[in-house]
């Protein structure tokens, strides 16, 4: 017969192998795979980005690429390679987006890309955290008389092909025993001579993108995006599925511009807190008091370098989509936790 203390110096024994496995587990780094050895020999960050998307790639003033797809590009090469200029964008169309991102012949997407099953799954996308969190719905013309999507019956609804709204907009009919007739085509601009041209009644997308086309006409007034949300989209940047050390690095970049806005460090007062700020956290996430840096394989002033860069995550959110951007979106549910939103950074520590 097992004595009771046989049985319960076995259960120790166990508890303890447990506990080593899992500490020898948490001490082996993210290994870095051929992704990230190729771009730090290459010194140039490839991302890819949409075509003339308002708020998340389109050209601005200056001709230059703006939007927070653009800015979260720019906050991964500061990060790995110390200077945010060290980004090459690839403007790509929706059907291809992933194909270049298999292939390798970009090393991030950021093209305000929705995180599905699928995309992780079939097509080996790594999604980091959310950076804009949006949803699906229709703009009509006022003219049309249309109140609610549940009136659209027999309309003709412009769709973009290769996206998620191809299925949103099946599914949204289908549910409602609806009759409609899709017109599909292949990329934002063709959508948009479509729809301001009379083609179809409805124009189906994520509220952001629809306020984009939208905020670029001369008269803006004359349509409405009905603001009840059929889907919540959260869009997120990814790398390819095969390199854990660069996927982290792209996930805490995200996490670290959220972190930022919370702790109240702006693309002003960065420097001035990494030097001399007393706030345990600040000197944490600025790295004052190393650690995060060594974690991921990067200097310890990282944050900084963001930061530096192209601000905070509020910062970023209010000069690209926000009441500094020809958009005006209100922050709702892409602001902090804290406010009552949906961003949220895990710890930094």
């Amino acid at each position: 017969m097992t004595s009771k203390t046989t049985r319960r110096n076995g259960r120790l024994w166990l508890a303890g192998l447990t506990v080593l496995g899992s500490t020898l587990a948490a001490a082996v780094p993210a290994q870095a795979g051929k992704d990230l050895d190729n771009l730090r020999t290459r010194g140039n960050l490839i991302c890819g980005v949409g075509q003339a998307v308002p708020g998340f790639s389109a050209p601005g003033a200056n001709g230059e690429l703006t939007g927070i797809d653009i800015d979260y590009c720019k906050a991964v090469a500061a990060a790995l390679l110390g200077d945010a200029k060290k980004v090459t964008f690839r403007q790509t169309s929706y059907s291809e987006r992933f194909v270049l991102l298999a292939s390798g012949e970009i090393d991030v997407l950021a093209h305000d890309t929705t995180v599905t099953l699928n995309r992780e799954g079939a097509q080996a996308a790594r999604f980091v955290s959310p950076n804009y969190f949006d949803g699906y719905t229709f703009m009509v013309a006022n003219s049309l008389g249309v109140k609610s999507p549940d009136e659209l019956n027999n309309a003709t609804v412009c769709i973009l092909q290769g996206s998620t709204f191809e299925v949103n907009t099946e599914n949204f009919f289908k549910s409602r025993k609806l009759s409609y007739t899709p017109l599909v085509l292949s990329n934002w601009e063709q959508l948009d001579a479509a729809f301001f041209g009379g083609r179809c009644d409805a124009f189906g997308g994520n509220y952001g993108n629809l306020a984009g086309s939208r905020a670029a006409r001369k008269n803006p007034d004359d349509y409405t995006i009905f603001s009840k949300f059929i889907t919540l989209e959260p869009y997120a940047p990814s790398v390819r599925n095969g390199d854990s050390e660069f996927y982290l690095i792209a996930r805490w970049v995200m996490y670290a511009l959220i972190e930022a806005e919370r702790l109240g460090i702006t693309q002003a007062n960065v420097k001035e807190l990494a030097a001399s700020s007393e706030d345990p956290e600040i000197q944490k996430l600025l790295g004052k008091v190393p650690g995060n840096g060594k974690d991921l394989g990067l200097a310890e002033d990282w944050v900084v370098k963001i930061v530096s860069a192209v601000g905070n995550y509020g910062e970023s959110f209010e000069r690209n989509l926000g009441k500094a951007s020809p958009l005006k979106l209100d922050r709702g549910i892409n602001d902090l936790w804290t406010r009552g939103g949906l961003m949220y950074a895990a710890p930094l520590r």
